[in-house]
């Protein structure tokens, strides 16, 4: 069954569609509880603060914008951040200067998207290449975590040639899973792709 993306939803909650609200509903609840909980670090701000935010998606979902993948999830983070930095003025601002607000939002937005990304996108690659061919499996894996074509080749006991090309059938086996399934991640696996960004999860799909 293919995933539904946020876009589609979001458009359909625009017409008032309970089913696509409950569904973009329970894909984000958590990743928003435990951003805004730890954020706050207070019940009934938080309860209060999200409660207002998905009134605020079911009145009028077209605030909410999407990468070009159909996904919400990064710009409905920031949004949040901006409602969270508004609750700190009103109950901290005679404490600590915004600017001190501000760097504490971004540190707590990097450490739990990217943590709840990676885990989610190594589940999906994981997924996508379970019932693959050994070879086509590691060689992904060996390649993503930095082993050359040499090393992967006598690790492997295979031709050079050959890891080109399980590779590279490798990385289109993924990108066609995402595309089908999880087009929301395919702007995470590339940047990481792209950025060589190291997995600390990886190691234990091999």
């Amino acid at each position: 069954m293919i995933k539904k993306t946020d876009y589609f939803l979001l458009g359909l909650i625009s017409e008032k569609d309970r089913k696509a609200f409950a569904l973009l509903y329970d894909r984000y609840i958590k990743l928003i509880y435990k951003f805004v909980y730890q954020a706050l670090n207070d019940q009934e701000q938080t309860d209060d603060l999200i409660q207002e935010f998905w009134m605020k998606v079911w009145e009028d979902p077209s605030f909410l914008k999407c990468n070009e993948q159909g996904s919400v999830q990064s710009y409905m983070l920031r949004n949040l951040r901006f409602r969270v930095l508004d609750v700190y003025r009103e109950t901290l601002k005679n404490m600590i200067s915004i600017d001190q607000l501000e760097e504490t939002m971004e540190f707590n937005y990097q450490d739990i998207t990217a943590g709840l990304d990676e885990r989610e996108l190594l589940l999906v690659i994981r997924e996508a290449l379970d019932k693959q061919p050994y070879v086509v499996r590691k060689t992904f894996w060996l390649r993503i975590n930095d082993w050359s074509v040499e090393e992967t080749a006598k690790m492997l006991s295979v031709s050079k040639k050959t890891v080109y090309n399980k590779y590279s059938e490798s990385l289109s086996i993924v990108r066609s899973h995402l595309k089908n399934n999880h087009p929301e991640l395919i702007e995470d696996f590339n940047s990481a792709l792209n950025g060589k960004k190291i997995f600390s999860l990886r190691t234990l799909f091999f």
